[in-house]
């Protein structure tokens, strides 16, 4: 890669989902310029390590799926709000008792949304955002007025 970067081919370098000392032993060969990984209020394993890491080393931090593939929107209410052909079905997140355990985290994700009169995606998107400054979340909205939002939340 640091061949490509060399050559003109490529300005930046990223990574996805890699662990501390893979960064590590990529950005001591050509500095790394930004991780992408899922990180929501789902997934939090990047909080003890990889954050740190990425923080240290000046590297951006990309989180994907900050509302966990569309289900802390609160749009998704029981499995069947999902498409027979949805890969999420699969997913333990959306099944059995997890299901309802998540919904009771959007229970309480929107409590603070309302609280700060943001649409729920909006409030959710931005946590990340308000925390650390090298933090800059894929929301994705949906519709322009949730992408208003969501440039106020963070």
């Amino acid at each position: 890669m640091t061949e490509l970067v060399q050559q003109g081919k490529v300005r930046f370098l990223r990574t996805v989902r890699s662990q501390r000392e893979s960064i590590r032993r990529a950005h001591a060969i050509h500095p790394i310029t930004a991780l992408q990984s899922e990180y929501s209020l789902w997934t939090r394993d990047p909080e003890s390590e990889i954050l740190p890491t990425c923080r240290e080393l000046g590297i951006g931090f990309v989180p994907y799926s900050p509302l966990g593939r569309g289900f802390l929107t609160g749009k998704i209410q029981k499995p069947e709000d999902l498409p027979e052909d949805d890969y999420r079905r699969s997913t333990p997140r959306f099944q059995g008792e997890n299901f309802q355990r998540n919904l009771d985290i959007v229970k309480r994700v929107e409590e603070i949304g309302a609280r700060k009169a943001l649409h729920p995606g909006a409030a959710r998107a931005g946590l990340g955002a308000h925390t650390r400054k090298h933090i800059v979340p894929i929301p994705g909205p949906s519709e322009r007025k949730y992408l208003q939002e969501n440039i106020r939340s963070g």
